[in-house]
Order: structure tokens, then C-alpha cells, then sequence
């Protein structure tokens, strides 16, 4: 059986031009892509949070504005992030 993977090129080309300019966004964005694949199957996961990533909540902006991360789900108490397309981030990293 054959998956079909979507890699948008401007996904994929944001995440090395940020990853370049700021290589300690490495990690964050590599505990991203395992947390995010951890819950596959759990279709009640609404995202991973700033603790998750290891990452202060205020560099996590840098991520939004970048179109790389969405928030996925925000109250008064928690912000929950998805990465807008973990395959290309995923080959960007392998890149990096």
C-alpha cells in the first residue's frame, strides 16, 4: 500500500530559510514532529503545547509568523500547536 505524502515546497522552503537563520529552533521543531507522530492514532490530540517542545511560549511566535506552526486550539489557560505540514518539516530537518 502506497501513501500519498504532500511536501508544499513554501512549507518546506520556510522551515530551512528559519532553520538556517535560527538552528536552535532544531529541537523544538524535532520534538515537535515526534509528538505530533505520537498521536496519530488518538484522534481526540488537539496539539502539542510550549512544555512538550521545551520551548518558552514567546519563541513559539516566531513559528506562527513563519506559516510553519498553527494554533490548533486556545483558552484562557493553554495553546495548543500543530505543525502546518510535519512531512515538510520533516525533510527540512533531515536537511539541516
Amino acid at each position: 500500500m502506497y501513501m500519498y505524502v504532500y511536501v508544499s515546497m513554501q512549507d518546506f522552503n520556510n522551515t530551512v530559510q528559519l532553520l538556517s537563520q535560527k538552528p536552535e529552533y532544531l529541537k523544538t521543531l524535532q520534538l515537535a514532529v515526534q509528538k505530533e507522530e505520537e498521536n496519530l492514532s488518538n484522534k481526540q490530540y488537539m496539539g502539542w503545547q510550549w512544555f512538550d517542545v521545551e520551548t518558552h511560549p514567546a519563541k513559539l511566535v516566531r513559528l506562527v509568523t513563519s506559516s510553519i506552526v498553527k494554533v490548533n486550539f486556545k483558552s484562557s489557560s493553554s495553546t495548543c500547536y500543530l505543525l502546518k505540514n510535519r512531512e515538510s518539516v520533516k525533510r527540512a530537518i533531515k536537511r539541516s
